[in-house]
């Protein structure tokens, strides 16, 4: 996490909670997935998999899913700030 002084800001606290259910959808271990991480490194992450993710975006965080065009778990994850679907 970015610390500024020792403060969290509310983003770094929605990223870090999205990638944590992420973590729990791709059934990795808490802590382990990592920005350059893609559907070729993680076992199990099929395209079924895929369109869990895309309905979490679309029903939990308001984001045309469809529209997110992504490699890493970083660029969806930059994606999701510039759409301020991980803001407060």
């Amino acid at each position: 996490m970015r610390r500024h002084g020792s403060c969290i800001s509310a983003l770094d606290v929605r990223r870090t909670a999205f990638k944590a259910l992420l973590e729990e959808i791709l059934r990795v271990p808490p802590g382990t997935l990592a920005d350059s991480d893609t559907r070729n490194s993680i076992a199990g992450w099929s395209s079924l998999v895929d369109v869990e993710i895309l309905t979490v975006i679309d029903s939990e965080l308001g984001v045309d899913a469809e529209l997110l065009e992504y490699e890493t778990v970083g660029e969806l994850l930059n994606l999701l700030e510039q759409q301020q679907a991980l803001s407060a």
